[in-house]
């Protein structure tokens, strides 16, 4: 997907196909100074096709552009902090059924702060709440860029607005951004090993010996992480 041109959100247009897609955030916002203008997304996402069976982009449909595009809309809402000009996106239309596993590796490598899978500020692809679903409480997006009238209309925030702000710096301490391509791709690189010096270590780090003659039991086996 890095490797695909950025196009600008405000004036992308339509296309066929499904896949996966990244935002970009280019802008102001002071909570996002660290991520403005870098190759790390804020945001990741798949489309599914509209034809489970779709062979080629155009039976998939435009799937990926009517995501991208109802992000645009959200985006377009929050005046008060937010200009879909300051946005680009990147897609990658992907043979129908690889989707799912694209979008799970793109979030576990960036870590965006706005997936909900990272739990910092997450909301934008939600669609609103019907009349039974009023007592909800407002997502962290809308609560730092408030301007969708229906969360508006909900009495709480899930978290306060320092909170998240508070949340964000912890993350992209912990997670910097990556600013070039090329620091991409060393990593993505990184990620493809096996085994390393240090040997097999379980989910919590913990180095692990090999023993030839006893080996682990299924349970065992499925914690170990590399």
């Amino acid at each position: 997907m890095v490797a695909q041109p950025r196009h600008s959100l405000a004036t992308l247009q339509a296309f066929y196909g499904a896949g996966v897609y990244g935002l970009y955030y280019n802008g102001p916002f002071d909570a996002y100074s660290e991520l403005s203008r870098t190759e790390q997304p804020i945001y990741v996402g798949k489309a599914d096709p509209a034809d489970a069976e779709a062979k080629e982009a155009i039976g998939q449909g435009t799937k990926l552009f009517g995501r991208l595009n109802e992000h645009r809309r959200s985006i377009a809402k929050a005046t008060s902090t937010l200009r879909v000009e300051d946005f680009e996106c990147r897609f990658l239309i992907v043979q129908t059924g690889y989707q799912k596993a694209a979008e799970d590796y793109l979030i576990n490598f960036f870590k965006p702060i706005w997936n909900s899978e990272v739990k910092i500020c997450f909301g934008l692809g939600k669609h609103g709440d019907d009349a039974e679903t009023r007592a909800n409480k407002r997502s962290p997006w809308d609560t730092m860029h408030p301007g969708r009238a229906w969360a508006e209309g909900l009495a709480e925030d899930q978290k306060p607005e320092r909170q998240i702000r508070a949340e964000i710096a912890a993350h992209l301490a912990r997670v910097p951004p990556h600013a070039t391509l090329e620091a991409i791709v060393a990593d993505f690189l990184g990620d493809l090993e096996q085994l390393v010096p240090d040997g097999f270590t379980t989910a919590t780090d913990q180095v692990v010996a090999v023993d030839e003659g006893d080996p682990p039991s299924p349970d065992d086996a499925g914690q170990l992480s590399r």
